[in-house]
């Protein structure tokens, strides 16, 4: 049995390790400099480094459990994020307007951030298990009312871009399981007649965020920091102001720079070279490990996780850069690995041991 155990953290990718380590470090460096100034937040890159500290451990812990263990209770584990997604709405603190999170004092716990790790191990398993129904549209149907449950309650919170990135998670599952392409076109038809049905049920906020996007001029509250956070990109040139130095990042021009305005910050400051393809070569690397590890996993469900998570991960990526940059409208997902957060922190560091387990026991006829 001990050297079973052994053996199994041969397989443990220490450069997927390494490099989420360094992005969350220089993640910690820019919040700092983003956070300078603020004294209500002077604390966040303190926070942000025991956040991560705990991440590290919970990788480990994570990674030390066959990951055959999670998919075996996938109903289990399915019930228990929709049980916690309604008790939010019921007992979750109230924060800007949004009902989205338990307070435990020193830090939130947010269901649906941990949810889209427990949802990509559960749908994954659920997928597997219909792996032979898959051309049927009657299947297609029950996998869009299984996600559909908990897409329906974080609308509700209400958040937006958590709704999108679940289903995200959802389309790119589904296309990795095999789904019939014909499938997608009549999916992709009902989901632009619901997109524009919902239209009317969005938060005031949320709406003058679309807004905002289309008719700065019509909203220019919303659009005065996403103009704040072009001009920082634009000025930063090749190499950024320096640290601590950019005019408009130390000045107080830019807001929620430590979360959903965190790439404006480093482009800024670090500027391309040091800064943008940096952080987005890292992000680039840890996915391209992530795929490597869906791609030698002889279990079906095993490649599925790997690929959700990686999808999700590409997603918020794309979304976070793209707003910064006004190719998007503003969502709140943040940049992984790199916005000030404990919850999102914590939850990415669990995923990556997620995608470790599946690593760890690639091997069946060594591990079972």
């Amino acid at each position: 049995m001990l050297q079973k155990k052994t053996s199994v953290w041969r397989y443990f990718d220490l450069w997927l390790m390494a490099a989420v380590i360094l992005l969350t470090a220089y993640g910690i460096l820019m919040i700092r400099s983003a956070v300078t100034g603020a004294p209500a937040f002077a604390t966040f890159p303190q926070r942000q480094l025991a956040f991560a500290a705990v991440g590290i451990l919970l990788t480990v812990i994570v990674s030390s459990i066959d990951y055959r263990i999670l998919t075996s209770s996938h109903w289990f584990i399915y019930g228990a994020l929709i049980a916690s997604l309604i008790l939010v709405l019921v007992i979750g603190v109230i924060s800007n307007g949004s009902r989205r999170a338990f307070d435990l004092g020193i830090i939130s716990i947010q269901p649906s951030e941990i949810g889209r790790i427990l949802l990509a191990i559960c749908f994954a398993q659920f997928l597997a298990h219909r792996q032979h129904l898959v051309n049927r549209f009657s299947n297609t149907l029950i996998t869009i009312l299984y996600m559909a449950v908990p897409i329906i309650l974080i609308f509700i919170e209400p958040d937006l871009g958590m709704s999108i990135l679940y289903m995200v998670t959802w389309f790119v599952m589904l296309f990795m399981a095999g789904l019939p392409l014909s499938h997608f076109m009549v999916l992709g038809a009902t989901g632009l007649a619901g997109a524009i049905a919902i239209l009317p049920l969005l938060a005031d906020y949320q709406r003058e965020r679309i807004t905002a996007f289309i008719d700065p001029a019509a909203v220019p509250e919303q659009a005065f920091n996403i103009d704040q956070a072009v001009i920082s990109i634009g000025t930063g040139g090749w190499f950024g102001q320096g640290y601590l130095q950019g005019s408009q990042s130390q000045l107080g021009f830019l807001r929620v720079q430590h979360t959903d305005f965190i790439f404006s910050v480093i482009t800024h400051e670090m500027g391309l070279i040091f800064g943008s393809l940096v952080v987005l070569g890292l992000m680039g690397f840890i996915l391209w490990r992530m795929l490597l590890v869906a791609q030698i996993s002889p279990d079906p469900a095993g490649r599925l996780i790997c690929v959700g998570i990686a999808g999700g991960l590409f997603f918020q990526t794309v979304v976070s850069v793209g707003m910064n940059v006004r190719l998007l409208p503003v969502t709140g997902l943040t940049l992984p690995f790199v916005s000030y957060g404990g919850s999102s922190l914590i939850t990415l560091f669990m995923a990556v041991g997620v995608v470790q387990s599946v690593r760890m026991r690639h091997r069946k006829q060594e591990f079972g």
